[in-house]
């Protein structure tokens, strides 16, 4: 068996870079982070192939092209599919849904064969439900920092500063209110789903990931599962 990495996974984001190289017959793998495609070229070259996710950055999908040729190193662009692995899609114009939930709703699948919600916290925060191998729809919401930037962009007298609650509080000033509504927000998704969630089955499982996960580990249930890249573990599914 050869002693280099099967595959480089990579999640180009809305704001970072994230990666993993997955060896051979290994099924966990360590998730790295990066700005800059140019970053990743230590691990290219490391690399058998590369399997890359990316919603709207187009150019940057380019870049890494480009880099795998140069190292003659074959780069897949994963695209949303109606179906794979028996999982099918809730949209209509299966193309819209953004890659990065369609293989984290695959992920998912790996993970637990019940009821389930893939939550995603980062910039956008997405929701995705899953009812047997039907992907039964979801929701997109601003993030934490773009809910609170656009508050403070778009509201008169309205001003907030740079602390991060770690629990939700009812404020006593502008700053805390500011900030503990938009961290209400973000956790009221994830209560939102499991109502959801509860009208189809008794058990379910609720999967979280994304950059900003902590902003709801407040709410301790044992069907929570906090994951650092569902994307990366949807990509694994292709090696």
């Amino acid at each position: 068996m050869s002693d280099l990495p099967e595959s480089l996974l990579i999640d180009i984001g809305n704001s970072r870079i994230k990666y993993a190289l997955v060896y051979a017959g290994r099924a966990d793998f360590i998730v790295q982070y990066c700005m800059q495609i140019a970053e990743l070229e230590p691990a290219i070259i490391r690399a058998q192939k590369v399997l890359v996710a990316s919603v709207g950055k187009g150019l940057l999908v380019e870049e890494l092209q480009t880099l795998c040729q140069q190292h003659q190193i074959e780069c897949h662009s994963m695209q949303t599919q109606a179906q794979q692995f028996g999982i099918s899609c809730a949209y209509e114009q299966f193309a819209n849904l953004g890659v990065d939930r369609w293989l984290a709703i695959l992920a998912a699948r790996t993970i637990t064969s019940e009821p389930v919600a893939i939550v995603d916290l980062g910039t956008a925060n997405t929701c995705d439900i899953i009812i047997n191998n039907q992907h039964i729809g979801g929701w997109i919401a601003p993030g934490f920092s773009v809910m609170k930037h656009s508050l403070l962009a778009n509201t008169q007298k309205v001003f907030a500063d740079n602390s991060l609650p770690a629990n939700v509080v009812l404020g006593t000033s502008t700053p805390e209110c500011v900030n503990h509504g938009c961290l209400a927000a973000v956790q009221g998704l994830v209560m939102m789903a499991e109502l959801q969630l509860k009208k189809h089955a008794e058990t379910y499982q609720i999967l979280i990931t994304g950059g900003d996960q902590h902003l709801i580990t407040e709410l301790k249930q044992s069907y929570f599962h906090f994951f650092p890249n569902l994307v990366l573990l949807g990509l694994s599914r292709f090696l």
